[in-house]
């Protein structure tokens, strides 16, 4: 069973957090902003922070392993589901396999896919997931440090956040090597485009201006791919709003999901 946290009262709200990262990457920013509105689950992947990693080995075999463990991890009344990066696409797949489950769906920092490919561009190149994968059979510490920093390009505070958030996360438990390895797979072949028509939750795409991983420029394709979902853009941010840009990207998440309405242009 994968590590759930629960914290705060009010609607259910599900928070999956994306690679190299765990639970605490932004529990100060759930127990402030969040909690106060919402009963929080927060749920680890497998492999990362105090959940197992699962036994798999395909691309096909690691998503629908990572999908059930997900699921099981779900809380039992129906809620609303929030997937940052990596857990950003594993939330669209709940979202279509279990849709009872989930009320409304927000992206955060996420895309349908996060590699690019022919007609998607607006994504990472192949060969830095392939970097990633050759590092990790190198040095393990070297690449989390690497992509860690790498998050935080782009915002106007990069350097002082970069830095704290580097010395927050070396001293965490570091995730486990196979969720490192089936994590990036998934990042690698992941791919929902032609699934987003067929969500029928209410969906919002809550993105960084100046995001490195996930240009914000891809919600130009969204009309013909989800023309009913609501997108918002936190100014300055990078790949982590929720940590640079606390007060925009709670308050964006509690007009959708409390009233309907989008808070930040």
């Amino acid at each position: 069973m994968l590590n759930r946290e629960t914290l705060g009262h009010g609607p259910h709200l599900t928070l999956i957090h994306g690679w190299a990262a765990d639970n605490g990457v932004w529990k100060p920013w759930v127990e402030t902003y969040l909690a106060p509105h919402f009963t929080c689950h927060l749920i680890e992947l497998p492999g990362f922070g105090d959940s197992p990693p699962v036994e798999a080995d395909t691309p096909e075999a690691i998503r629908t392993a990572w999908r059930q463990a997900l699921i099981e991890a779900l809380p039992d009344e129906p809620t609303a589901l929030l997937g940052w990066s990596l857990g950003g696409l594993m939330a669209q797949d709940i979202a279509l396999h279990a849709s009872e489950r989930v009320t409304h769906l927000v992206g955060l920092c996420t895309t349908p896919r996060f590699v690019q490919a022919d007609g998607w561009r607006h994504a990472v190149p192949p060969r830095l997931v392939g970097e990633f994968i050759e590092t990790l059979a190198l040095d393990v510490a070297l690449l989390l440090k690497r992509f860690w920093m790498l998050q935080w390009r782009g915002d106007p505070n990069a350097r002082k956040l970069m830095k704290q958030f580097v010395q927050e996360m070396t001293s965490r438990r570091l995730p486990s090597l196979t969720g490192l390895r089936q994590g990036l797979e998934l990042l690698r072949t992941l791919d929902f485009r032609a699934d987003l028509p067929r969500l029928a939750q209410p969906t919002l795409w809550l993105l960084g201006e100046k995001d490195p991983l996930i240009p914000a420029d891809w919600v130009r394709q969204l009309a013909a791919l989800q023309p009913h979902a609501r997108v918002e853009i936190i100014p300055g941010a990078a790949h982590l709003p929720f940590r640079s840009h606390p007060d925009l990207t709670a308050a964006a998440l509690r007009a959708f999901l409390l009233n309907g309405k989008t808070a930040v242009r």
